[in-house]
């Protein structure tokens, strides 16, 4: 079965099976580490109202590691401590607002700390089952291939890092916000792509990055303003281009950069916490401060002999972005070195991300799938993470970090040997998810 009830069945049923596997090897496996399980008052004793006993304090808990703890300890106590900052607040917030709403009637039984474990995971499959059914779709517009464009969703369904997508991290809540916001760009609902883009920035900090977005679109507007017939002169249509484009953008910023904002406020203008160094800095910039003092993330900081087990770990990630990007560019060099303006004139509004009704006059094997015309802002995009991923970050983080791209799974669904890129997914999900989950490191 395919089409949209394909896909949503689809992504419930790899939920489950993730679920069972992760279930199956915390059985059989032995925690390296149980600092998960640690759970101590909140600084300001606010538990909001709840009494945080109940008659279990442990099943549930215990499947909380790694990022998770932050995200747990943030939705009840909020951000206690300096480098907690290096955690964007959408989650924490969703998780305690559904706790405290829908999810009020748990709390007696599990305990606050419980439930606010169970509404992220709640709320982390309800993402991920959008987040499948928003790639389905933005796969049709790009791809033009509806046997791609689900099978590139099946890939997203159980890719590497889909174990992370099934707990208390962010990947399913900003690939939901990243794939509805790509689609409802195409779709030509810019503004209502950008409110999106700009929710995936406090979900994931790298969701500034699809700023690029209307930057990409403001050169193609303003490049082909006779193809598009816009009404206005070209000095005044170009103009208006121009800002509305750098007012898309801006939105896409704008809620990261208010979380710093929160952030400088709250730790620069209280008088009951030491005064740090960054809070004199011309530009305050937290999020910067905390990935370089507390985990130590910088350019070509990773570069060390002790990281090359990182390195190997990244190893298929960067290999698979790479490869997609440097096919895209061999087959479509006109393209990819134009940024898309070289394309044909039936092809300049599919270029541009604009809404395209009309049929091509022919339909050749390079214009559709993987080689698309419209594949390319997603392919730079790509390039930008990868290089993101590769230079900068911890580099064993590049497998779950270039998960958010469509591009790898568009890339994977044209492979001729389709089982080579099975293997290693399903591989990487049932590994990754046995280190994972008995806590020991895996991206």
């Amino acid at each position: 079965m395919r089409g949209e009830g394909g896909v949503l069945a689809m992504a419930l049923a790899s939920r489950g099976i993730v679920l069972l596997a992760m279930l199956a090897w915390a059985w059989l496996g032995s925690p390296y580490d149980s600092s998960a399980a640690l759970d101590l008052p909140c600084l300001s004793r606010d538990d909001h109202g709840f009494d945080r006993g109940g008659i279990s304090n442990s099943t549930l808990l215990r499947s909380v590691v790694w990022d998770g703890v932050y995200y747990l300890r943030i939705a009840r106590c909020g951000y206690e401590y300096e480098q907690m900052h290096a955690f964007q607040p959408l989650l924490p917030l969703l998780m305690r607002f559904l706790s405290n709403t829908a999810l009020r009637g748990f709390v007696p039984f599990f305990g606050y700390d419980e439930t606010l474990a169970l509404s992220g995971y709640v709320i982390n499959v309800m993402a991920f089952v959008l987040a499948a059914l928003y790639l389905y779709r933005l796969s049709l517009y790009v791809l033009e291939r509806e046997r791609m464009a689900f099978l590139s969703t099946a890939f997203f369904c159980f890719n590497p890092a889909s174990v992370f997508y099934s707990s208390l991290y962010t990947e399913s809540l900003f690939a939901l916000l990243s794939f509805a916001g790509m689609w409802y760009l195409v779709s030509g609902a810019r503004w209502t792509s950008a409110i999106l883009f700009g929710f995936s920035s406090i979900a994931r900090s790298n969701g500034i990055v699809h700023a690029g977005f209307f930057l990409f679109q403001c050169l193609h507007l303003v490049y082909h303003h006779k193809v598009f017939h816009m009404k206005r002169p070209l000095l005044a249509g170009s103009l208006f281009v121009i800002i509305q484009c750098g007012l898309q953008a801006s939105l896409v910023v704008a809620p990261f950069v208010g979380f710093q904002a929160y952030g400088y406020f709250e730790m620069c203008f209280n008088d009951s916490k030491q005064q740090r160094p960054w809070c004199s800095a011309t530009i305050p910039y937290l999020y910067g401060f905390v990935q370089d003092h507390y985990w130590d993330v910088g350019f070509l900081r990773y570069f060390q002999l002790k990281q090359i087990p990182n390195f190997l770990s990244a190893s298929p990630a960067l290999l698979l972005a790479s490869s997609a990007i440097v096919t895209y560019a061999r087959a479509q060099p006109k393209l990819f070195y134009s940024l898309g303006l070289a394309a044909p004139s039936w092809q300049k509004r599919k270029a541009a991300l604009l809404p395209d009704h009309s049929k091509p006059p022919r339909v050749k094997k390079e214009t559709t799938g993987f080689y698309a015309v419209a594949s390319v802002p997603f392919v730079f995009e790509l390039l930008v993470m990868t290089l993101v991923a590769f230079l900068v970050m911890h580099v064993q983080v590049s497998t779950r970090f270039l998960s958010c791209s469509p591009v790898i799974y568009w890339f994977s669904a044209s492979f001729r040997r389709q089982w080579i890129g099975w293997w290693v997914f399903l591989s990487y999900t049932l590994v990754g998810t046995l280190l994972f989950v008995n806590f020991y490191p895996f991206t």
